[in-house]
């Protein structure tokens, strides 16, 4: 195992536990009630979404880690735009095509109501752009992968611009980049906060903190810029947020800045972080964030439908174990399939 390999395994595995709590969350409550589990096991149930903010973080991470030692031009630009589209888009194709298919024969045997969606509204999901020009979600956690190509693409286009020989000539790409990035996070604090309305839903400016923390946890541990400025800058941000009340989206999103500061300055970390079901659970992440959704629904519905036909109790019970387990097993499947090969065909787009 390479050095840089080993220094990414707590990223790996908060990437993998935070994968996991939203498989959890989208077990639905009438499930959960039905099985009767403990009240502090279904408060973590609950609590899943908060996975969301950790991914956030995690994603501003990994794509400046991917990006920093390039040379940024528009070339870089559109490379890096085609790598990004052949290693994300088949596997969330499929998650698309997937979710379709259920929902048609769900909605023809089993007769659940299912919302679905237009012509445009599919084509407007395969170019991520379904939040930009108001179409539902086809599946509950598509939103985010929306925000994040959003991010990848604002992130990356800054760095071509702080590249430019005119704006080289007159500010640092540091000025350029530490100026935007705090512009952005502020202006994302703002509204998170609802001191400023939204101007869109569909864009991730609601989010674009979490980002923008994630971009300078990097920077900073990597020595790119001064850990004291990135400290009072990801401080700050957060305690902003804290002032408005999100304990727990402050602390999640805290411990992940943590471990991933802590993935690059710290052997130990890492070594904790060697274990093999997180490791699992955090190659497979992706796969299990876009399919899980659409087994872990389906399953629940099937299994109370007949829990209520036939009186038996133990199939809530088997439709909730069932379904989490189901769904990581289908991740795996999908992830040897579609994703892995993706990966590699996506490394075979040269970056410089």
């Amino acid at each position: 195992m390479t050095k840089q390999e080993q220094r990414l395994l707590a990223v790996d595995a908060v990437r993998g536990v935070a994968a996991l709590a939203v498989v959890l969350y989208h077990a639905p409550r009438e499930l959960r009630s039905a099985v009767g589990i403990h009240p502090w096991l279904d408060a973590i149930f609950a609590n899943g979404y908060l996975g969301v903010d950790s991914f956030f973080v995690l994603s501003g991470f990994v794509i400046t880690m991917s990006v920093a030692s390039s040379s940024w031009t528009f070339s870089y630009l559109l490379r890096f735009i085609a790598r990004r589209s052949v290693r994300l888009d088949p596997s969330y194709w499929a998650a698309i095509g997937l979710e379709l298919l259920l929902g048609y024969v769900g909605f023809h045997i089993l007769q659940d109501e299912y919302p679905f969606p237009s012509t445009a509204g599919v084509v407007s999901h395969l170019v991520y752009l379904q939040g930009v020009l108001g179409y539902p979600q086809i599946s509950d956690v598509f939103w985010t992968l929306c925000f994040e190509i959003q991010f990848y693409l604002i992130l990356v286009g800054l760095l071509v611009v702080s590249n430019l020989h005119l704006v080289k000539t007159r500010l640092s790409q540091r000025v350029v980049l530490g100026t935007a990035l705090t512009i952005i996070a502020v202006t994302s604090v703002a509204v998170r906060n609802g001191a400023i309305q939204n101007p869109h839903e569909g864009i991730g400016l609601i989010r674009a903190y979490q980002f923008a923390v994630g971009v300078v946890t990097f920077l900073a541990a990597k020595g790119k810029t001064p850990v004291s400025m990135a400290a009072f800058f990801c401080g700050a941000i957060l305690m902003a947020r804290l002032l408005d009340g999100a304990v727990a989206e402050v602390c999640v999103t805290a411990l992940t800045v943590g471990v991933c500061f802590g993935s690059i300055v710290s052997v130990r970390i890492n070594a904790l972080a060697d274990v093999s079901p997180l490791q699992f659970l955090g190659r497979i992440s992706y796969s299990l964030y876009l399919y899980h959704a659409s087994i872990v629904g389906r399953a629940s519905t099937l299994s109370l439908l007949l829990a209520k036909k036939a009186g038996l109790a133990f199939l809530p019970i088997l439709g909730l174990v069932g379904s989490v387990f189901g769904s990581i097993a289908f991740a795996y499947l999908m992830f040897r399939l579609i994703e892995r090969p993706t990966m590699r065909l996506s490394k075979r787009i040269r970056m410089e």
